[in-house]
Formats: C-alpha cells, sequence, structure tokens
C-alpha cells in the first residue's frame, strides 16, 4: 500500500486541502499529557514551574536588626540636634552582624552597629554613620531622628503561614534567595519534558562521517536537539534510522520508556519511502496534514502508547520553523509554562516580503534597531533546504495568509528567534 498517488490537477495541494496553522496546533496541545510535578531542590527547581503553593513557616527579618552601619541610640536623645548645635553622646560598646549577644542601650549613651546586626536592648533607632562626627568616644549627632528609622523589623519581609510563591510560577533566581532565606529546601514542581528525536532516511549520515554517493550529513538531529534543550526539555537522540518499517518500530519501542514527546524528521511527505504515517497508525494513532505554512506544509501528529508524537518534514528549514511554530510551544505546555510563544516585535520590511497562496509564510530575516523602531531585512534566498539562511536569521517574519505582498517600509510581525 502507498500514498504515493497522484491527482492529474494543475496544482499541488489545493486550497481545501490546507488545515490552518493554530488549528493544527491546537490539536497537538490538545493531546499533550499532564506532567506530575515532582519534588527537587531549590537549586534544581531554578526555570521549572512550581506544581503547588509555597508556604512559608518563618518569620523574616527574624530580629530587629540594623539597615545601616552606624549608632544604636535612643531616638528622644537627639531631639533638637542640628548641624550647628549636634547632641554629643558617649559610645558604651559595638555590635556586629552574627553577634550572639549585645549591650544594652541606655538614655545617653550609643553603641556602635553595623548592617545586619541585632538591635540592642533599649535602642529604637539607627543613625548612619555618615551623619555623624568625631571620634571613637565622643560621638556628634547633628540631625534629629525618629524612632524606627533604619530598623528592620521582625517579619517585615515574611511571616509564618505566608504564600511565599504560588503554584504554575517559574521561579526565577530571586525566587531562589526568597526560599532559601525562608528555610525551603525543596519544592514540587513540573519537570522538563523527555524528548526523543528520532531522524530518519536512508540517505542520513552521522556528521562525523564523509556522506558517500547520494549520502548527506544529518543536520536536524543534532540541530533538533539543540532545540529541545533551548526550549527546556531534555533531548534524547535515537541516532539515524533508516527509512525500513521494522527499524522505525523498534526505535519508537525502545523509546517509549523514558519518552514525554517523539519528535520525528523526515519520513512526513508522500514519497514511497516515507514510512513514518504507517508505522506510528499500527503502533497507535496518526494523523497526517497539509498544514497552510511555508515552510513545513506536510505535518504529522500522533499517539503511541499515549506519548505524544509531533512528525515534521526533512528539509532542514521546514524542520526548524516547524519545530518553532508547534514542537516548541508543546515542549513549553508540557513544562507547565503559560509563555508558549516566542516575543514578537514589529519591524519596517526593508524589502518586500512574499506571501504564499493561502499559506502563513515565515520568512527568515535579520532585525537591525534604528532610531524609529526595528527593520526586518530576509536573510537571502528562503528554500527550505537553505540551513545558512536560518542560521543568520534572528527572527521568523510573518506574512499572513492571503497576503500577496508586505511592501519595503510596510510592518510586519516577527517572532524573535534570538535566547535572551
Amino acid at each position: 500500500m502507498t500514498r504515493f498517488v497522484g491527482h492529474g490537477r494543475g496544482e499541488v495541494t489545493t486550497a481545501e486541502e490546507l488545515v490552518p496553522v493554530d488549528a493544527h496546533l491546537q490539536a497537538i496541545l490538545d493531546s499533550l499529557p499532564g506532567q506530575d510535578a515532582i519534588e527537587l531542590t531549590v537549586i534544581d527547581a531554578l526555570g521549572l514551574v512550581l506544581g503547588a503553593d509555597v508556604v512559608g513557616h518563618t518569620t523574616l527579618p527574624p530580629f530587629a536588626n540594623a539597615a545601616m552601619d552606624g549608632y544604636a541610640v535612643v531616638a528622644d536623645d537627639l531631639v533638637g540636634a542640628t548641624v550647628e548645635q549636634p547632641v554629643r553622646l558617649p559610645v558604651v560598646g559595638e555590635v556586629v552582624a552574627g553577634a550572639q549577644s549585645t549591650p544594652e542601650v541606655t538614655p545617653g549613651r550609643v553603641v556602635r552597629i553595623m548592617t545586619g546586626a541585632p538591635l540592642p536592648r533599649g535602642a529604637d533607632a539607627v543613625v548612619p554613620v555618615e551623619t555623624t562626627s568625631g571620634s571613637d568616644g565622643q560621638i556628634a549627632f547633628h540631625r534629629a531622628v525618629e524612632a524606627g528609622a533604619h530598623v528592620r523589623l521582625p517579619g517585615e519581609d515574611l511571616e509564618p503561614g505566608q504564600v511565599l510563591l504560588r503554584a504554575g510560577r517559574r521561579v526565577q533566581p530571586a525566587d531562589v534567595g526568597l526560599l532559601s532565606a525562608a528555610g525551603v529546601a525543596r519544592v514540587l514542581c513540573v519537570p522538563p519534558p523527555r524528548v526523543v528525536v528520532l531522524s530518519s532516511g536512508d540517505e542520513l549520515v552521522q556528521a562525523t562521517r564523509e556522506p558517500g554517493p547520494g549520502q548527506i550529513r544529518d543536520s536536524n538531529g543534532p540541530m533538533l536537539a539543540s532545540m529541545v534543550r533551548a526550549a527546556g526539555g531534555i533531548p534524547f537522540t535515537s541516532g539515524i534510522v533508516p527509512d525500513d518499517r521494522k527499524a522505525l518500530m523498534y526505535a519508537f519501542d525502545t523509546n517509549l520508556g523514558h519518552a514525554d514527546l517523539f519528535v520525528c524528521t523526515g519520513g512526513a511527505s508522500a514519497g514511497t519511502r516515507d514510512l513514518l504515517p504507517d508505522v506510528i497508525g499500527a503502533m497507535g494513532e496518526v494523523h497526517t496534514a497539509k498544514v497552510a505554512m511555508r515552510p513545513g506544509m506536510p505535518q504529522i501528529r500522533g499517539l503511541i502508547g499515549g506519548t505524544p508524537v509531533i512528525g515534521l518534514p526533512g528539509n532542514p528549514v521546514s524542520a526548524f520553523v516547524s519545530f518553532e511554530v508547534f514542537v516548541r510551544p508543546a515542549i513549553r505546555r508540557l513544562q507547565g509554562r503559560r509563555d508558549m510563544a516566542r516575543p514578537v516585535v514589529t519591524a519596517r520590511a526593508t524589502e518586500d516580503l512574499r506571501g504564499a497562496a493561502n499559506k502563513r509564510h515565515f520568512v527568515r530575516v535579520r532585525l537591525a534597531r534604528e532610531n524609529d523602531g526595528w527593520t526586518a531585512t530576509p536573510t537571502g534566498a528562503q528554500g527550505s533546504h537553505l540551513l545558512s539562511s536560518i542560521s543568520a536569521a534572528d527572527g521568523l517574519a510573518v506574512v499572513p495568509e492571503h497576503v500577496e505582498v508586505i511592501a519595503a517600509g510596510d510592518h510586519v510581525r516577527v517572532q524573535v528567534l534570538v535566547e535572551g
């Protein structure tokens, strides 16, 4: 049985055959299973999405302490102090950060104190050293101070029972600091998805080998694995799989145990050796689609043993663009993230950007910042086999369906590819 059947018509694909980009993406997202949260150390949770609220059980600061280097004082002692008529008081001790005990401050006496040191008994304010003068024995205070000045109060930052971070939040470095300060060592979070990249084709050889007649080096496998990692997933590679039904089934079967998602490249079109849809269908369920996009029209989605499968075209640029449009959002969804889309900027086209009939055209462009905003310039020829053109791109300019051309000088929306 073969899908290599001609139709004797004047065009390759009719508008009625095309599936909208957004519809295909939504179908993929709807097929994704939920990920169970696991407990990880706070450090290991960096960049992951919390699976449950994190509640603190500590008071922060745990004790009143100095916000500045200076002197712990009784505020009433400095009433009326001015630059011309300072109040001079004796220093009777010193407190440093980490001190286990402190001297007592009584009216008419002060204690030297360092930032973070516990406020001594009897003191109700801290005067910064920069606003004082004098030697160690007698210190002149040149301004009055209010009670509580430059003092960090217990519980000012955190109280016991307070929700520190909400479920669904992606843990940031500052969150790690907050959790560590609160004594939280482990949190529940959604683990990064394990993504098996399966690159198929009899013509492929590893990048380290010299290709023979009719062969090419596999660029899709390493590229897609790198994109998985950049998107926050954990990539696994199956190696190069030949265009053989048993070999493809074996590759799926042996990777099912550690796959949250399969990403396949090659074998998605209509050739006699494009076996991927038949293999996926035999092992589970499969849906093929001609998606209304350029590059990347032939697409596959399916399920094998409950694990979603996304099949991409074999042309490297088609595979790259298809990953950005379909796989990257899927990986983000599996992470529990809400920010599935790339940042988008509006740029002024420096050249005409041609559309594709009935399709959404993703044009590889370089972005530049000028005084009046961003500009977008095509990286050159837009063939789906030209890897150099995607390597040179900062973004994908989106020419919508049913738009013939975005003229030079007009504005276009650009999905930014450069990682922050």
